[in-house]
């Protein structure tokens, strides 16, 4: 949707690869001032603070994006973000404990408890790509603070439901099924 919303700016702390943030219409701005994507390197707490004063400038939907785990580097940054209701969009993927081959330095455990309890930051966890979407409006669609985007590493299968429940979820929640007996 890069296309349809010029105003986006940002880009990963070296991981664009793994957290799928760079895509056919990117260009950086290191070669082109007009660009709409920034490498920042290894550095989270640079990038994000970079992000708040991107939106504190205006006139951009800055997005940043790093593993979940390495969120904490960040963390300074995120409160401070959300303390001033800027409106930046956190992606942080590879929320799971099955990254047996990085080891337990990478596998996030209180990070989203974190994140849940920092004012003025709406945080979701899709649990499919349906959710997905629905995050990504939200976080698109709001302008009175910074949004987190929590995904996977793994691919999740599809998960079927109603209506009723898909607009339940852009409401930040739904019954996926009533109890037995």
């Amino acid at each position: 949707f890069g296309d349809l919303l010029p105003e986006l700016l940002g880009g990963s702390a070296d991981l664009a690869g793994s957290n799928l943030t760079i895509w056919k219409g990117s260009e950086g701005i290191q070669n082109n001032p007009a660009g709409n994507y920034i490498h920042y390197g290894v550095r989270e707490f640079g990038m994000t603070a970079m992000a708040n004063g991107i939106a504190l400038h205006g006139g951009f939907i800055p997005y940043v994006a790093t593993f979940l785990m390495f969120m904490e580097y960040a963390r300074n940054a995120v409160r401070m973000g959300a303390l001033m209701k800027q409106r930046v969009i956190h992606v942080y993927t590879h929320d799971s404990i099955g990254l047996g081959e990085d080891g337990p330095t990478h596998q996030p455990i209180e990070q989203i408890a974190s994140l849940r309890s920092t004012p003025n930051l709406n945080t979701w966890r899709p649990a499919d790509t349906v959710e997905s979407a629905i995050a990504w409006r939200s976080a698109l669609d709001r302008k009175d603070g910074p949004t987190a985007l929590i995904f996977s590493r793994q691919n999740l299968p599809h998960m079927v439901r109603s209506e009723q429940q898909i607009d339940d979820a852009a409401k930040g929640g739904y019954i996926l099924a009533r109890e037995q007996g």
